[in-house]
């Protein structure tokens, strides 16, 4: 698989193109496999595109805003356009995953009951939003060709600024989830999250002695976020039916998702302890040195 990673030792502008435009082959290619799985080169196109998405608001101080929307808004349309059968999955196996959970408080055959009309309603959904693979490919190739031709002027302040953009923006959304306790402003906490861990993987090699270890943290948080967020989802399907919404499961769903909550502050409060304009100074250290030379060896 190709790389997604920044190489400092290359032409910034150079270089964002080339990671762009290999991860959406890279999709495309996935897509377009006969032999493969279709749900796994689904989720696995669906994936690239979120990088690149991540990398070209890396990217986005460098580029016009009529150029950075139509990339921003292409990738975007193309990946809801694959997202039904996904999303009907993750709720099966979000719902099956509150099995052991919910056993003594919910009747297998209750328990069995709903798992048997969250899938039907999952199957319909997804038979009626049925993926145009082919039209996906033929898109995600047309944009590929496109980023190799990306209009891009950007240095390694843009880059700092881009990054610490996505921090400071993280930092707002987990406050503004700490103040509502709402499920969407979780989601929005979480889509954030998620820029800063693909920003921390693209830029490692600024400093690999840490980036990795942070990006490992930002992507615990990100998947604790997620399975919030799956669970948020669930428990909105299980109340649109009252056959569905059996107060148990509801409290075993609740229950969780304020488990995962306190751990993602805790853990939130850690990677965002920074004043953004201090996390800004940093990331524009790292990029300054990463392109300087190496120090002799002490005599």
């Amino acid at each position: 698989m190709s790389r997604y990673r920044l190489d400092w030792d290359r032409p910034l502008d150079d270089d964002i193109r080339a990671v762009a435009a290999a991860r959406l082959e890279h999709a495309a290619d996935g897509l377009g496999d006969a032999s493969a799985d279709r749900g796994a080169a689904i989720h696995g196109a669906r994936k690239d595109i979120k990088k690149t998405r991540a990398l070209l608001r890396l990217a986005r101080p460098g580029l016009k805003d009529k150029a950075y929307r139509r990339e921003n808004d292409a990738l975007r349309d193309t990946g809801r356009s694959l997202s039904a059968a996904r999303d009907a999955q993750v709720l099966l196996e979000t719902l099956d995953g509150l099995r052991e959970r919910a056993a003594g408080q919910v009747p297998e055959a209750a328990f069995d009951g709903v798992r048997a009309v969250v899938a039907e309603r999952g199957a319909a959904a997804a038979q009626d939003a049925a993926p145009d693979v082919a039209g996906a490919v033929e898109r995600l190739g047309a944009a590929a060709a496109r980023a190799e031709r990306w209009p891009l002027r950007i240095g390694d302040g843009d880059v700092a600024s881009a990054i610490a953009t996505a921090y400071a923006r993280g930092r707002a959304a987990m406050r503004q989830a700490e103040r509502s306790g709402e499920a969407e402003d979780f989601h929005q906490w979480r889509k954030r999250v998620k820029d800063l861990w693909y920003h921390q993987r693209l830029l490692k090699d600024t400093f690999p002695e840490l980036l990795p270890a942070q990006a490992k943290a930002t992507k615990e948080l990100s998947e604790l976020l997620g399975d919030d967020h799956d669970l948020a989802v669930l428990r909105e399907l299980l109340c649109s039916d009252p056959a569905l919404a059996l107060p148990a499961l509801l409290d075993v769903i609740d229950e969780r998702r304020a488990a995962l909550q306190a751990d993602a502050f805790r853990l939130g409060h850690r990677l965002y302890a920074e004043r953004p304009k201090a996390f800004r100074r940093r990331f524009t250290r790292y990029l300054g040195t990463a392109r300087s030379a190496p120090l002799a060896p002490a005599s």
